[in-house]
């Protein structure tokens, strides 16, 4: 049986959200049915060992960066035709257009485009005009060149298609899911080693360094729960190395929060680090549908939460407080307090929840395997 090739189109495929999201598509695949290839602007990228692993071809392409994403647009083009793909999905937020219009181009007959956010930019500076144009632009070309259109969320779907497309039959809204296994296998085992047994509550916060993801608002948390005298330690693992972690840490050692703040950098081991947890915490200023807190409720942790994201990620059983970014930190730092007292959640009711919103990877997988197969079966698109 000759297997559906499909290129995926999702930046750096470095360690982040989206890239965990479509390796866990890469992982549950039929390797006999599905060739999935993905492109990548880095030389060695976090995820390519284990995409060669399961023989997928992790394939170099330019940056984006001003005019050059018109070398990008002729790399892929290349790519795209002597590589012969039956599908071609692209991760981009709004540079999506660009990928599809060059797909159209490529003879490449199923062009999907998957939604990740309901915000661009970097949540603290105002968007320039010509952002504003090329969003404009692109979003034209995104419903005009597109195929399949899917969303990690509703909010992340009306953002970047409009809210006529989430109506259509060409729409599908496919939740973010984590693989579930790490969280549920191990749910009641019991934890020592590194931040166990020392007196300090543990509360986590994952990602990677940047405003959007608010670190600094942590610290002002951070500063809040030392002076209370309260031993509650909020663990960030999370890719660092850029000037926004460097300020992270300058605020950390101005305020003398070593102890209450520590960066832990990128970490293999999410799941270890949510068993040695109280509370989970995560004051981004815009998600799309956030993978870490998926798992921080697959491994029952209380989640304190900016209300700025679409509360579909809720498994709805009483484990998340949402807060708007507008309150205080020390507002925060009561709803922490609060969390740290709960009790895990129940197993059973986690269970239950992520059966019913399908939050587990290999029902997502299943979800975009079953999307592609329809679409190379029907053959319909152009």
């Amino acid at each position: 049986m000759k297997k559906v090739k499909i290129l995926i189109i999702a930046g750096a495929m470095d360690v982040g959200g989206i890239e965990n999201q479509l390796m866990h598509l890469l992982r549950n695949a039929d390797k006999n049915q599905f060739q999935i290839d993905f492109t990548t602007t880095m030389a060695h990228p976090f995820y390519q060992e284990e995409i060669e692993a399961l023989g997928g071809k992790c394939i170099r392409i330019p940056e984006t960066g001003g005019w050059h994403f018109l070398r990008q647009c002729k790399a892929l083009y290349r790519i795209m035709k002597d590589g012969q793909y039956d599908i071609v999905h692209s991760h981009e937020l709004f540079h999506s257009g660009m990928v599809l219009l060059t797909a159209k181009l490529a003879g490449v007959k199923h062009r999907f485009v998957h939604a990740h956010n309901w915000s661009d930019g970097d949540g603290v500076n105002k968007q320039p005009a010509i952002r504003k144009l090329y969003n404009a632009v692109m979003r034209r070309w995104i419903l005009r060149y597109g195929t399949k259109f899917c969303a990690c969320s509703t909010l992340a779907g009306e953002f970047l298609y409009g809210e006529k497309k989430i109506h259509d039959t060409n729409y599908h809204l496919i939740f973010n899911s984590v693989d579930t296994t790490k969280f549920l296998d191990h749910y009641d085992e019991e934890v020592s080693g590194e931040f166990c047994d020392d007196g300090w509550i543990n509360v986590l916060q994952v990602g990677r360094f940047s405003p959007i993801k608010n670190q600094l608002f942590t610290v002002e948390i951070a500063k809040v729960l030392k002076a209370r005298g309260r031993k509650i330690r909020i663990l960030c693992p999370g890719n660092n190395g850029n000037a926004y972690e460097a300020a992270v840490r300058k605020a950390i050692a101005q305020y003398g929060l070593q102890e209450q703040m520590q960066l832990l950098g990128i970490r293999k081991d999410i799941d270890v680090l949510t068993r040695k947890s109280s509370a989970f915490l995560l004051p981004s200023l815009y998600e799309g549908m956030p993978l870490v807190m998926i798992e921080a409720q697959a491994a029952g942790l209380p989640c304190v939460t900016a209300d700025t994201y679409s509360h579909e990620v809720d498994f709805g059983i009483g484990y998340v407080f949402w807060l708007k970014l507008e309150q205080s930190a020390a507002q925060w730092a009561d709803a922490l307090e609060r969390a740290v007292n709960m009790q895990r959640a129940s197993k059973a009711a986690v269970v239950r929840a992520i059966e019913q919103f399908g939050f587990d990877s290999r029902v997502f997988a299943a979800r975009l395997c079953a999307l592609y197969e329809q679409a190379v079966k029907g053959e319909s698109a152009s």
